[in-house]
């Protein structure tokens, strides 16, 4: 009986030493042109019949990005093996103005590192769109955060203004305790 007792102790220290050694963090990547595969691009047709990219972005964790879009306007889908989550139409709901465009060629992916073993829960990226405020055209930004679920990510919300970054994180990290 003490020898059970021991071993159920053991296992269950364990477990506290594992959830203590999860480190949320961030790893982040690319998709400037010079980082990713090119599937299409129209700024390198001779002459294109209208504007277009498709770029497949390296990820974490046995995702990749599919940066794609045309008509001043792009977002970005998640492929997890064969399959592709579409997040586009979601994508440009939570993004207010006109022409939605990723901003920036940076994405954020937020996970927990244990050892060296990195493993992705969700995305943050930076969208942009033009709006009109007092007959001025300026452009308005808000970060994109996005679950990581296989084949089945969706768009958890988009933040802006003050401390973004960290509210952008914060509603990350949330799919974890609901997990």
């Amino acid at each position: 009986m003490k020898k059970i007792l021991f071993t159920l102790s053991c296992l269950a220290l364990c477990s506290i030493s594992n959830t203590f050694a999860q480190k949320l963090t961030s790893f982040y990547s690319s998709t400037a042109p010079k980082h990713v595969a090119i599937l299409e691009d129209s700024a390198l047709e001779k002459n294109p019949e209208i504007d277009h990219l498709r770029h497949l972005c390296p990820g974490y964790g046995g995702y990749e990005l599919i940066h794609h879009g045309g008509d001043l306007r792009s977002a970005i889908d998640i492929k997890f093996g064969k399959t592709v989550s579409n997040l586009t139409a979601d994508t440009f709901k939570n993004t207010i103005g006109a022409f939605p465009h990723k901003a920036n060629d940076v994405v954020e992916w937020r996970g927990t590192l244990i050892g060296d073993n990195f493993t992705p829960h969700a995305i943050i990226y930076r969208m942009a769109a033009s709006v009109e405020i007092q007959g001025k055209q300026i452009t308005k930004t808000v970060l994109v955060v996005v679950a990581l679920n296989k084949g089945k990510s969706i768009i958890l919300g988009a933040v802006s203004g003050k401390n973004e970054g960290t509210k952008a994180r914060s509603l990350a990290d949330a799919i974890l305790r609901k997990r």
